[in-house]
């Protein structure tokens, strides 16, 4: 089945008749049921032709296969030898990356600790713009970047990402702090006692985490409108969305505030709010970062990834935060963790780049196919081939997605029947929707997805492709009503537009990157490049490869933070 050219409508809900809504659906089950076949959530019913096995563990059988007889998992212990970028191919930009404070600590320019008194000061400056929701307790970020300095002091750092300060997204536990989710109740009184895995390893690293960033509640959309918390700011047109779910990581970073931020990916969460906000944003192959510590909303679906403005400082924390986990058997399937080529961008001889024309014509606006462009001739002129494919049955994939993710998203909401009423008028609206799914919807969707995946084998291991381009996103930041941020939005239509590209790499599991590609009308535009299952070692390269493409324009977003951190 080929992408259609129907456009997808739905009312647009914010503000008191989202509220009204919200009743309607709970109290009139016609009204949700309707809403779920409107939404085309129950089509994979009239689909009996589809058959085959029915798959949650989106890794080919073939590579797990290929992983184990290779008897390479790289286990993770005290001895590690953190990953670590050369100086002289540093990433050249007017975002801070990790290389600026690291230099300076080296250089003793300033110490951890002095970053540490501006980071507080600088973070309650900035309430107003919604980018971080709780702080880790003052004194333990003081006494974190003390051991910092005292590291740098002695030349003994642990790492390239000593005392670099990261804000991670509040469903990954950090200790001290209530893994709310976006949520007003969740976790009331119950802070903390771990870290979530893919936390520690960057505290092991020598990284200073400065508190739980802003989020949509239970990541249940794409724009991080968030009544409980306060909508973030998208620096560079503050009325408009940092997307989302992982919307005020993203926001953080495009202000200035932090070199990197830490997001989570179950439909785009990770790739949508890096595009909205001009921004480096990797997801990585299901299984790659561990999911322990972490709120199980979309299990099957979801992972990890950083947020940053710089190659080097996405790619750096990326290998730091992957790797085996004994707490999560799934990332027992993966192969080492590596940066191979990373620094191989004069050429891209031998590498195959797929376009399918058809399905990256569905943008709302040319302006992104025209910047898309300036990057295919780049490629081509570093000697990548760029060939036309075909993706088949993408809007089933498209259904499956949402089927899947919904699915998972209620089983988790359904567990505080209780207290369902706390929960915002959207996620109320969406769990009521989401009870009219059964398990013929779940197994078609997982069959689905095993069709997905063997698709997608052929292109890359029959095929030889290497890469799959797409935009980001099919539309740009969209403005963000007033009254949507008391009581939520609803808008199916965006959602829907902000989800075209990303969805695809959630259900079948494989890496996908999000890099920047100028702007238009004052907003920044993205493109997308997908690699095979654990090839984020290609979609590192290929940002740094981006990042030095000539008529690509990066530019200070209005809400920018200059102040004195180096």
């Amino acid at each position: 089945m080929k992408p259609t050219d129907k456009p997808f409508t739905a009312p647009v809900l914010y503000g008191w008749p989202l509220v009204a809504a919200a009743y309607a659906v709970e109290y009139l089950p016609f009204v949700s049921y309707k809403l779920a076949k409107d939404a085309k959530l129950l089509s994979l019913r009239e689909h009996t032709e589809i058959q085959g096995k029915a798959t949650s563990l989106a890794i080919p059988e073939s590579y797990i296969l290929s992983i184990a007889a290779s008897n390479h998992l790289a286990q993770r212990d005290s001895n590690i030898e953190w990953p670590r970028l050369e100086s002289d191919t540093k990433s050249q930009s007017l975002f801070l990356s990790f290389w600026d404070y690291h230099q300076a600590y080296l250089e003793h320019r300033t110490t951890p600790s002095e970053i540490a008194e501006t980071v507080i000061e600088t973070l309650a400056n900035y309430e107003q713009y919604h980018f971080i929701r709780h702080m880790v307790n003052k004194d333990i970020i003081l006494e974190q970047a003390a051991a910092s300095t005292r590291r740098y002091k002695e030349g003994t750092p642990k790492s390239q990402l000593d005392g670099i300060f990261i804000p991670v997204k509040e469903e990954l536990d950090v200790i001290g702090l209530e893994t709310k989710a976006g949520t007003s109740f969740l976790n009331d009184g119950h802070p903390a006692k771990t870290n979530a895995t893919v936390v520690q390893r960057l505290v092991d690293a020598g990284a200073i985490i400065v508190g739980h960033s802003v989020m949509n509640e239970l990541g249940w959309d794409t724009f991080t409108v968030n009544p409980t918390t306060g909508v973030p700011s998208n620096p560079y047109e503050s009325t408009s969305s940092c997307g989302g779910s992982s919307g005020g990581s993203a926001g953080a970073v495009a202000a200035n505030l932090f070199p990197i931020a830490i997001g989570c990916d179950g439909g785009g969460s990770v790739r949508i709010p890096a595009a909205f906000c001009g921004l480096y944003g990797l997801k990585t192959t299901i299984g790659r970062t561990s999911a322990a510590g972490g709120m199980p909303l979309d299990c099957s679906l979801a992972v990890s990834g950083p947020i940053s403005g710089t190659a080097d400082s996405l790619s750096l924390t990326y290998a730091i935060m992957s790797g085996v986990d004994e707490k999560d058997p799934l990332t027992k399937f993966q192969p080492p963790v590596s940066l191979k080529d990373y620094t191989l961008t004069h050429t891209l001889e031998g590498l195959t780049i797929g376009v399918m024309p058809s399905w990256n014509e569905k943008v709302d606006d040319p302006a992104a196919l025209r910047q898309m462009d300036v990057y295919i001739n780049y490629f081509k002129s570093l000697g990548a081939q760029v060939i036309e494919i075909d993706i088949p049955d993408l809007e089933l994939a498209a259904t499956a997605h949402l089927v899947t993710i919904c699915s998972e998203m209620y089983d988790f909401a359904s567990r505080y029947q209780d207290q369902r009423r706390s929960f915002s008028a959207y996620t109320r609206i969406m769990s009521v929707i989401s009870q009219n799914l059964d398990a013929r919807d779940y197994v078609r969707a997982q069959q689905v997805r095993g069709l997905m995946m063997n698709h997608l084998q052929r292109i890359f291991d029959d095929d030889n492709v290497d890469l799959i381009l797409t935009p980001t996103t099919a539309i740009q930041a969209p403005c963000i009503p007033k009254r949507a941020h008391s009581y939520g939005l609803s808008n199916a239509t965006w959602t829907t537009k902000s989800m075209e590209y990303t969805t695809l790499a959630n259900l079948t599991g494989i890496p996908a990157v999000t890099i920047p590609s100028g702007f238009h009308n004052g907003k920044p535009l993205a493109i997308q490049l997908m690699a095979t299952w654990f090839n984020e070692a290609l979609l590192c390269r290929m940002a740094k490869v981006c990042e030095l493409a000539p008529g690509i324009e990066r530019k200070r977003p209005d809400i920018w933070f200059a102040g004195p951190y180096l």
